[in-house]
């Protein structure tokens, strides 16, 4: 059972609806993992991590997350995060407790280049503000995003300056729902070659490999074997084979 609180005024139907998208429940989990349960790798990643499924962030927040996440770490995005929030971002309140909204597109847009440099975005700051003024200004629309097949999408993301082909899956994947990205990083790159091509491989046979191989859910399969090999360890997902 989840219960949830909520500070904004939905209706419960309204409400449930959104989570239910957001914790992706409408997708047929046990059939996607039986498709992708093909080799022991998979096996093991899946029985030990069952139920794990892929959020459909939202998609504004989603894409201006993952550009602050270039050449960056966990604890310092979430402390980027955090700052444009409690300047830029609306107030929450619940009860007792105070947080911050993701800030709008609007609000950076109006905040400028200057100040997103001042909230240590480094050398992402004009990509951030790019995106956002566009968006901000009807030029990209984020529904019409929403609308278009996985290719297509990926090729809109990239035609910024700051989205690069890792971060333009990220976003589709963890926030436009096309389960059959791929975003390769380093762990990535590791897990494919050393479970699967056992040699080094460049990025484009990686993804040939993977697409082949695993099919139209790519996606959940990269992230229950990712999951596994941060959480666990890659060798010990190797110790599987034998």
């Amino acid at each position: 059972m989840l219960i949830v609180e909520s500070s904004a005024d939905e209706e419960p139907d309204r409400l449930e609806a959104f989570l239910r998208h957001y914790l992706d429940l409408n997708r047929d989990l046990p059939a996607i993992l039986d498709a992708v349960d093909i080799d022991p790798f998979m096996h093991h990643s899946i029985e030990t991590f069952w139920g794990m499924r892929i959020l459909n962030q939202e998609v504004w927040e989603c894409l201006a997350s993952f550009i602050l996440s270039q050449n960056n770490n966990v604890p310092r995005i979430k402390g980027i995060i955090r700052t444009l929030a409690t300047r830029f971002g609306e107030e929450i309140t619940l009860e007792d407790s105070v947080d911050y909204a993701f800030p709008t597109p609007q609000a950076l847009a109006d905040a400028g280049v200057e100040t997103l440099y001042d909230c240590r975005l480094g050398y992402r700051a004009p990509y951030l503000w790019t995106v956002s003024s566009e968006i901000a200004a009807g030029v990209f629309d984020l529904e019409a995003l929403k609308r278009l097949p996985y290719p297509e999408a990926k090729r809109e993301l990239m035609r910024f300056k700051g989205i690069g082909e890792k971060v333009a899956d990220c976003i589709c994947l963890f926030s436009l729902g096309h389960v059959q990205a791929l975003p390769i990083d380093v762990w990535v790159k590791r897990i494919i070659e050393q479970l699967y091509l056992k040699r080094q491989g460049s990025i484009r046979e990686i993804r040939q490999f993977a697409e082949d191989y695993f099919g139209e859910y790519l996606g959940y399969a990269q992230q229950y074997l990712f999951h596994y090999a941060r959480t666990v360890g890659l060798e010990d997902l190797l110790t599987t084979e034998s």
